[in-house]
């Protein structure tokens, strides 16, 4: 049986999230923060990943 994880926050949370901090990102910062994501937060990236 595949486990889900549920995300604490709504997706409207990330993007309002995302809509007023997407200037200060770049593709390399992209890159390195979905790397940490990845490693600190493995269950959320799965989720993440598999949604996009």
């Amino acid at each position: 049986m595949e486990q889900t994880t549920k995300a604490k926050i709504s997706v409207e949370e990330a993007e309002a999230h995302y809509q007023s901090s997407r200037a200060s990102y770049t593709i390399e910062g992209a890159e390195s923060h979905l790397a940490y994501y990845r490693d600190k937060y493995p269950e959320h990236y799965t989720v993440l990943s598999q949604n996009v």
